[in-house]
């Protein structure tokens, strides 16, 4: 699908067949007051441009790659295999959400049938529902994550899972439930064949794998060390990940010729220098401005000289310290002040000179100075006026302040900062900022629900600025559909039906994008889909036409029923010019994909069928399509054959009369 021109203050003219489609008559011109294409880049922090639903299979394999099977797996594969559903108990930081994950991705073509279940209070549910059998498809394989669901809500799931279980069943799907570390609550006699216990998996072995996939080969003799076994001991799955981390940043700062000991010993030493070590510096800091510069260099790590001496003065008034009032030039240079911080400016960046250190910093100051969120928060919300500031350093700012906010919570206030930075009256940098914050709250494990209904009561609202509108789209398009694929598809539905047709285009080409490679989206986007006369059944159809591909899915019934339906619906409600340009699309898709030719022609023909009154504007427009051409030609009278009206138009129309 193409992607709209995110140039600022442009215009594009649409001619290509697969490019934006709309509704209305003449040709169609595409504003943006502001660039789009950096909203969306700026929503994820993968930088690739690459399919976001691909993305997330290629996770998925990776995750498969580097998982150490824990004892359990063996019992669990068999509950999935004989029973099609597993619930996983296991401690806490052991990697049971991994391992539900895994095991449903190695079912047969799992990691393409994957998929993750929400809560459907997040979807507008005003029946207090969690589960909805509409979620299951033929096949699927489910994961629903329990962990961290608030006890009222995990008392519904738990009491809709047994009718749940029969309807994946029935369906051929398989469930995989990760319950929480204190699960029993009046439902074990309800699930006890079902559930297993996972025990801690190896963590030198989970080491090993992620140092493989990171490119690092390592024997088994080589992490069987005193002080890494002392560090593994009590390490979570994710902690040895992040170890594993630590240790390619070593191998890419050491000398040629190290070897892995070099590298390990070096990532342990940067791990050792925790949160005493922050504590015991700051002591030695009497100045408030030079521990604003030490907080200010830990989010700014890496940014231009300037920007962290201009951003520093502003968090020293954010917090309103006194400013001494000292002649310029009886002030310590920056360079002095940087050392004393155990930092240094190279190549006019600053960064600290111990490896890891701007992260202990962050946390130490967060947990340590509660009192400082709030101001924290003011100043970041000044943060694309900061001299310098460039993007990647500014959206590596807010993914940081997420970070910990997110790590204590509540999520409220990462939430207002999203609200603001999209405002009507934002700036480009401000709503990259917003998809940012937005993008690293929507995937959260505990307080993603809370930014997802957000983003769906935005999408719900057809009169939403179009700023905000624009950046629900990028979340939705690169964030949420990778990991939540049907929530960001039902909420870029709802964007489709906005008010302004700019704001309509952008979210039809999100919808094409993510529904690309994914036919069991498609297929559901279609199902969606409620075509008719009132204003949301015409948006609906604008829907359609902008993503009917007569190549997809050939051999689905489903989705050939639906295709017919909704050309039917076309032909019923829209006059001929809102449904032209999508009809000679069609048939050029058609034309060039002999495979998809027949189920092509066949929609078709049933909604001419079912609209015979219709059917001339149809034969105009498709024999203007064939301009002449004796193989187009040949696919227009296979059309008329197909529609069965009765004897052909004579003489045909000419482009010149169709158009």
């Amino acid at each position: 699908m193409t992607t709209p021109s995110a140039s600022s203050n442009s215009s594009s003219h649409v001619a290509d067949a697969r490019g934006p489609l709309h509704t209305g008559p003449g040709d169609q011109h595409i504003y943006y007051g502001l660039s789009y294409g950096d909203i969306r880049a700026s929503a994820s922090s993968d930088r690739s441009g690459r399919d976001p639903r691909q993305i997330a299979v290629e996770e998925l394999r990776a995750l498969r790659r580097r998982f150490v099977d824990p004892a359990g797996s063996d019992r669990a594969r068999e509950l999935l295999e004989d029973k099609h559903a597993v619930m996983l108990t296991a401690g806490r930081g052991h990697g049971a959400r991994a391992a539900a994950k895994v095991f449903l991705c190695q079912l047969p073509q799992g990691s393409r049938r994957f998929r993750e279940l929400v809560d459907q209070a997040e979807e507008g549910d005003t029946a207090g529902r969690a589960l909805d059998r509409e979620q299951v498809e033929r096949g699927a394989a489910l994961l629903l994550d329990l962990s961290a669901v608030p006890s009222r809500r995990y008392e519904t799931f738990m009491a809709e899972l047994p009718w749940f279980l029969k309807v994946v069943r029935a369906c051929d799907a398989w469930l995989a439930v990760v319950l929480p570390v204190q699960w029993r609550a009046g439902f074990e006699h309800v699930f006890r064949g079902l559930v297993v216990g996972l025990e801690r998996p190896d963590p030198a072995a989970v080491l090993q794998a992620h140092l493989r996939e990171g490119g690092i080969r390592v024997r088994r003799a080589e992490v069987a060390v005193p002080e890494l076994e002392h560090e593994l001991r009590t390490a979570t799955m994710a902690q040895t990940a992040d170890l594993s981390e630590d240790i390619r940043a070593a191998r890419e700062g050491a000398p040629p010729g190290s070897q892995f000991a070099t590298w390990l010993k070096t990532a342990l030493a940067t791990r050792a220098q925790g949160a005493q070590d922050v504590e015991t510096h700051l002591s030695g800091l009497d100045s408030g401005a030079q521990r604003a510069l030490l907080l200010t260099t830990a989010l700014l790590h890496g940014a231009r000289t300037d920007t962290v001496h201009e951003a520093a003065v502003r968090l020293a008034r954010a917090v309103e310290h006194p400013e001494v009032a000292t002649p310029l030039l009886h002030h310590r240079t920056l360079t002095a002040r940087l050392t004393e911080i155990k930092a240094a400016a190279h190549r006019g960046r600053v960064r600290f000179t111990v490896a890891g250190y701007d992260a202990g910093v962050r946390r130490w100051f967060w947990d340590n100075y509660p009192q400082l969120r709030g101001p924290l928060a003011d100043w970041l919300r000044a943060a694309p006026g900061f001299t310098a500031l460039e993007r990647a350093d500014r959206l590596e700012l807010v993914t940081r302040f997420a970070h910990e906010r997110l790590r204590t919570g509540p999520p409220d206030g990462l939430a207002a900062l999203a609200e603001r930075w999209s405002r009507p009256s934002a700036s480009q940098e401000e709503l990259t900022m917003a998809a940012r914050a937005l993008g690293e709250g929507v995937v959260h494990a505990r307080y993603g629900s809370h930014f997802r209904q957000q983003l769906y009561r935005w999408a719900q609202d057809a009169a939403l600025p179009a700023h905000r509108a624009h950046v629900v789209i990028g979340v939705c398009s690169e964030v949420l559909s990778r990991r939540f694929p049907d929530q960001a598809m039902i909420r870029l539905r709802h964007v489709s039906r906005h008010r302004e047709q700019g704001v309509r285009v952008t979210a039809r080409e999100a919808l094409a994008r993510i529904t690309d490679s994914d036919d069991r989206l498609y297929r559901s986007l279609l199902r969606r889909l409620t075509p008719g006369e009132e204003p949301r059944g015409l948006r609906d159809l604008g829907i359609f036409l902008h993503v009917a591909d007569p190549a997809r899915m050939t051999g689905d019934a489903t989705v050939a029923t639906l295709l017919a339906d909704h050309w039917t619906a076309a032909l019923a409600h829209l006059p001929p010019p809102r449904w032209r340009q999508a009809l000679r699309a069609w048939l050029e898709r058609a034309h060039t994909r002999p495979a998809a030719r027949r189920a092509a022609l066949r929609a078709l023909a049933t909604a001419c069928a079912r609209q015979r009154a219709a059917f001339g504007a149809v034969y105009a427009a498709a024999c203007s399509w064939a301009a002449g051409d004796p193989a187009r030609q040949h696919t227009v009278n296979a059309l008329w054959e197909a529609a069965g009206t009765g004897p052909r138009p004579h003489p045909s129309p000419t482009p010149a009369a169709a158009r």
